[in-house]
């Protein structure tokens, strides 16, 4: 529809400037990827990855100001269902997967017992 109109700035040609930063992307960014070692969302993830992040642009001498956007464009929603259509499908898939995997799992130990006995 249309070309990317963002480019890439070094953080230090933004000192003594407000910036906008689109909320909803951090949210969604803290959330998927701050993980622990077993892969579990980091409770509180999104609380602590905007204190680190809003530290380090004061730290920088740039002032954040954070906009929260309303719902998501008719165009987007499309997108979105068909998303959580296609996570769905999936889902599915490795539920199957996980079922037929301990089954066999199941059987082989099962004939390891009749065996020894």
């Amino acid at each position: 529809l249309a070309s990317p109109a963002g480019q890439r700035v070094h953080l230090s040609a933004l000192e003594n400037k407000v910036v906008a930063v689109d909320a909803s992307i951090w949210l969604y960014h803290f959330l998927k990827a701050m993980r622990d070692d077993a892969g579990n969302m980091v409770q509180g993830a999104h609380l602590l990855g905007f204190f680190r992040r809003i530290c380090k642009l004061l730290y920088l001498k740039i002032r954040p100001v954070f906009v929260f956007d309303g719902p998501p464009p008719a165009l987007k929603l499309r997108t979105l269902r068909l998303r959580a259509q296609q996570r769905a499908v999936e889902e599915r898939q490795r539920r199957k997967a996980v079922e037929k995997l301990l089954r066999n799992q199941l059987q082989m130990h099962i004939l390891q017992a009749a065996a020894e006995s």
